[in-house]
């Protein structure tokens, strides 16, 4: 059976980018740890609503935050080497402007580019 990641044709660029979902239930803090224009997959110490949309703040590096929609589609617990269990959750945006949609394809497109530098030898 292929892994989630194996089974994706939409390209995704690791990121380090803190988030906040928001819900009748409350605010659920994680990070961003890979993103692409239809979804992201997220890292975080609490479970956020699982069912139906909710609003996410997103704050990348030298951009303003983002407000989007979401839906999780995917999840599952992180055990990692050191440190507490993690819940991991994949999100497809159900909502997102023309602007932040603009930043993420250059995100992505900058990771790509860099990827493919360092593959290449160059800096």
């Amino acid at each position: 059976m292929l892994h989630a990641s194996e089974r994706r044709t939409i390209k995704r660029a690791g990121v380090s980018w803190p988030v906040t979902m928001l819900s009748p239930q409350g605010e659920v803090e994680g990070e961003i740890e890979n993103v692409s224009s239809k979804g992201a997959f997220i890292s975080c110490n609490d479970i956020p609503p699982l069912e139906g949309s909710f609003q996410m703040v997103v704050k990348a590096p030298d951009y303003k935050s983002m407000f989007l929609g979401g839906k999780v589609v995917w999840s599952t617990v992180l055990k990692p080497e050191k440190g507490e269990p993690r819940l991991g959750i994949d999100v497809q945006f159900t909502r997102m402007s023309a602007g932040d949609r603009r930043f993420i394809h250059s995100a992505i497109a900058r990771h790509y580019h860099e990827k493919t530098n360092r593959k290449a030898g160059k800096k």
